[in-house]
């Protein structure tokens, strides 16, 4: 693949873009210029939907060719983890593609995809509870880390276990009973000096978001495209 395809223009497609993104928020001429400029906005956006629902098709076939490598390299002892991996992605898909084929043949009958009956159950029954028990067991990462962070080593970290305290009493009943004060001290905390110290770190992440728009359509932020060369 030449370098005019792998890298100039990938850069010049996302710079365009970008310029056109610009000139659609920031530029006002009159109003047709503004409708016309709002439609072709939610062109764009309609494109960026479609773009990321290709993406989702490739890490799915992504996921299966991993799946397939780890039993191949690994063996029998993979097998129980990968293969269940594999099934209900392929029956997913089947019950989605069945979804799909009733929206067009049977529109009547109103079935789609998020709505099929099998993937609707296997999505309710069996993502979701899965779904909520993988994140479930950050809690046991976030204790272990709040231990670690909330030990007393120097003012700062004492502090900031005071602060910890605070929040935790007043989001219980428990700390109402212990002193109705915490309730109070806990909103001013969120309001005061959490909103002052989030602020700037809002305002960071803008003017990075601008650096790096400035960047791309510069040309000089290039690892997107993969490995330099």
């Amino acid at each position: 693949m030449s370098l005019t395809i792998r890298r100039f223009i990938p850069q010049t497609i996302v710079s365009i873009i970008l310029i056109i993104m610009i000139i659609f928020y920031y530029f006002y001429i009159n109003k047709s210029v503004s409708d016309a400029f709002t439609t072709w906005d939610k062109a764009l956006s309609d494109w960026a939907v479609i773009i990321t629902s290709f993406t989702l098709i490739i890490g799915g076939i992504d996921l299966l060719r991993y799946h397939l490598v780890q039993i191949k390299k690994i063996g029998v002892k993979q097998l129980p983890f990968s293969g269940t991996t594999i099934a209900l992605e392929i029956i997913m898909v089947i019950f989605a593609l069945i979804g799909l084929y009733y929206s067009y043949v049977y529109p009547k009958l109103g079935i789609t995809i998020t709505t099929q009956p099998q993937f609707t159950w296997l999505y309710t029954y069996l993502y979701a509870p899965t779904d909520s028990a993988v994140y479930s067991i950050l809690l046991f990462y976030i204790a272990s880390a709040s231990y670690r962070a909330f030990i007393a080593r120097n003012p700062m970290a004492t502090l900031l276990l005071i602060t910890a305290i605070v929040i935790m009493l007043g989001n219980t009943s428990l700390g109402n009973l212990i002193w109705p004060g915490f309730l109070p001290l806990r909103d001013w905390i969120m309001t005061v000096p959490n909103t002052a110290a989030f602020r700037p770190i809002t305002m960071g992440v803008g003017f990075g978001t601008i650096i790096l728009g400035l960047r791309l359509i510069m040309w000089r932020e290039v690892s997107w495209l993969g490995r330099r060369e």
